[in-house]
């Protein structure tokens, strides 16, 4: 190769052509004179077109930048002359790379000098679309790969638009006040990132939109959400990032105004209007799916009835409404909000036990001595209407003056002393109760220590009527979904109830309960076999087992087999631990958001135990565990009451950083 010194290069830097005087070279580098003003060393390889200059590379350093600069002006001028796309229909067939010469003969004619070949290079290489840059020669694309490259290129080019409108609306945002209403489009991508991050469908738009618009950090996107009004101040992202749905669409609304409880009220039922039957619920429920009665014995012993809303007579497998019920599996119960498994118009009343409304129902009856021992059981698609609506408090403040609900207390403590004689466990643990009041936004924390009578019998009866429902289907030899659970495989040791330290440890040894087909024991419980079938407008599995039930009481044939059963507990069961997982994200916010306003006090504690570089305790007031470093507490020791100062709570960031007081 002849001496490339004193010749000008055009190369490809930052994307663009650029251009420099050679001043030495020495083992294929080249030390140029830019026409940007600025010294550079150039691989050879990287040359793509070297033309003699009229100037010496000795020549003034001012000299030599104007006439480079004047070099430019009168190539780009050129390239301006050269149809890319004509140029392209000529040579588009060749399947190899034209050489830059032969391609500027084509625009400009033969004997094309070297400002004529520079202007290809550059008009090619700037064009971008027709040609690509192959070993310094360009290869034209196929029609194919054109036509790939304008989708691309559109993409690109739309993708830059949303981005510049993107971030001229953040920018012309007010500092303060009212902000207009967002484009959809940006909402839902910026709302998409916050709540799913990296997993965000277009994660990245977002981000360069918030970069260019200098609004990083989570906490500010979601301030800027909040403002805009897409977000409330204290949004359920966890619900969101689950993706599960809030609001019906308005097919299934329109479907559940229409269903009326009356198409179910057949004379084939058992009708059972004028046995007394009452509700125990929270004071703010409004989805009633089951009733007691109770009928006492002269021996001390009686009749209890559990008595569910037969949604399944409602509510056909497989219709919309049945379709929607199974997509969510369960309503969600949070301390802000409900989201009910089916609309309001069934949940809380054409399908709802209300008190004074004629309801289908299916009723457990279950006889039992004093000793709280099973005598004898019916089961009946019946008819019933509520007489009286109670709540937990109410119960509790009745049961020194009303004998019915008092026998019936007496006989659930029976039934629960012969399920622990049959190897049940209790391990009670406080529960705490979450609430937002939602004039003032006030959040109220209430520990419930140990179980109200009313509480205990509403648990013991659905445990009760479980049982036999599972008990009745096994015997029938009739598909169901049984709740069982192994025993333990360490003994379970049952402690003062009010040990939370000993109850909390004894449970981590329970094996987790599994949903099968084949009736088994469910040690904890201490009954054999057991099912849910008792919360049908809550559960979909439980209206599922219901459906099952009504159609052998019906003397029709069961509607599922083994196999579809076990196909909808695997469909549901994921949607329903999705529900859990709100569910227990949503009480630890309020949780937090609690302990923010005690920031600076000590509550009291337990330690629970050591895990590896620190010790896990328990915030007893509120059932929350914490963390402190075991470096600094090495004299600790599990079931220790301490206490523990709040320092520093963000219920946003979900941060909870204390120390031992």
């Amino acid at each position: 190769m002849h001496d490339p010194v004193g010749h000008l290069v055009e190369f490809i830097e930052k994307g663009k052509v650029a251009m420099g005087l050679v001043q030495a070279a020495k083992k294929g580098r080249l030390n140029l004179l830019t026409a940007g003003g600025r010294q550079a060393a150039l691989s050879q390889g990287r040359v793509l077109l070297m033309t003699p200059a009229a100037m010496g590379p000795d020549s003034p350093r001012n000299a030599l930048l104007e006439y480079m600069h004047a070099s430019e002006a009168r190539r780009e001028e050129l390239a301006d002359r050269v149809n890319v796309a004509e140029l392209w229909d000529l040579v588009h067939e060749e399947t190899e790379p034209l050489p830059l010469k032969d391609l500027a003969e084509l625009c400009f004619g033969r004997g094309a000098g070297d400002d004529q070949l520079s202007a290809t290079l550059r008009a090619l290489f700037n064009e971008g679309m027709h040609f690509r840059l192959a070993g310094g020669q360009f290869l034209p694309l196929s029609q194919d790969q054109l036509e790939a490259k304008r989708l691309q290129q559109e993409r690109e080019d739309e993708r830059r638009g949303q981005v510049e409108a993107g971030v001229a609306f953040l920018r012309g945002l007010p500092p303060e006040g009212p902000a207009p209403e967002p484009p959809p489009e940006l909402a839902a991508i910026l709302a998409n990132l916050l709540v799913l991050e990296d997993e965000a469908p277009q994660a990245k738009l977002a981000k360069d939109i918030l970069s260019q618009a200098e609004l990083g950090g989570r906490r500010r996107l979601f301030e800027l959400l909040v403002r805009l009004g897409v977000f409330r101040p204290h949004e359920n992202l966890q619900l969101r990032r689950e993706g599960l749905a809030k609001e019906f669409t308005p097919q299934v609304l329109e479907l559940a105004a229409i269903l009326d409880p009356a198409a179910a009220l057949d004379n084939r039922r058992q009708d059972l209007t004028g046995l007394y039957t009452f509700t125990i619920d929270g004071s703010f429920t409004t989805d009633f799916d089951d009733a007691l009665s109770f009928e006492p014995a002269p021996d001390g012993g009686g009749t209890i009835g559990v008595h569910i809303t037969d949604a399944g007579a409602l509510l056909t497998s497989g219709d919309p409404l049945d379709q929607e019920a199974m997509s969510r599996g369960s309503s969600i119960y949070l301390p802000d909000d409900r989201i009910p498994m089916l609309p309001p118009a069934l949940s809380e009343d054409r399908l709802s036990l209300k008190q004074g409304a004629l309801r289908p129902a299916l009723s457990c009856l279950a006889c039992l001595d004093s000793e709280g021992r099973l005598l004898d059981y019916s089961l009946q698609r019946s008819l019933l209407r509520v007489d009286r609506r109670l709540t937990y408090d109410e119960t509790d403040g009745l049961l020194e003056v009303d004998p019915r609900l008092a026998g019936l207390h007496r006989l659930c403590q029976a039934f629960k002393a012969q399920r622990g004689q049959a190897g049940a466990y209790f391990l009670p643990l406080p529960e705490v109760l979450v609430g937002v009041d939602p004039a003032s936004g006030q959040v109220w924390v209430r520990r419930v220590d140990k179980d109200g009578p009313s509480r205990e019998m509403v648990a013991e009866t659905a445990i009760l009527a479980n049982w036999l429902f599972a008990r009745y289907l096994a015997e029938q030899g009739v598909p169901a979904l049984y709740r069982t659970q192994a025993q333990p495989s360490e003994p379970i040791e049952e402690g003062d109830p009010g040990d939370i330290y000993l109850h909390f440890k004894q449970r981590r040894l329970l094996n987790r309960v599994e949903i099968t087909t084949t009736p088994g024991l469910h040690s904890s419980l201490g009954v054999q076999p057991y099912t849910h079938a008792t919360s049908p407008i809550r559960r979909y599995l439980d209206l599922v087992m219901q459906r099952q039930l009504a159609r052998v009481l019906a003397g029709q044939p069961p509607l599922y087999s083994a196999a579809q059963l076990d196909e909808l507990a695997m469909q549901v069961g994921p949607v329903v631990r999705q529900g859990g997982k709100v569910r227990q994200a949503r009480q630890r916010y309020w949780l937090l958001k609690w302990l923010e306003e005690r920031t600076g006090q000590t509550l009291p504690g337990v330690v629970m135990e050591r895990q590896m570089r620190r010790w896990q305790l328990l915030l007893t007031d509120i059932m929350l565990l914490c963390t402190v470093p075991s470096q600094g507490a090495p004299s600790l020791a599990p079931g220790q009451e301490v206490g523990i100062l709040i320092e520093r709570v963000d219920a946003f960031e979900d941060v909870l950083r204390v120390r031992l007081a």
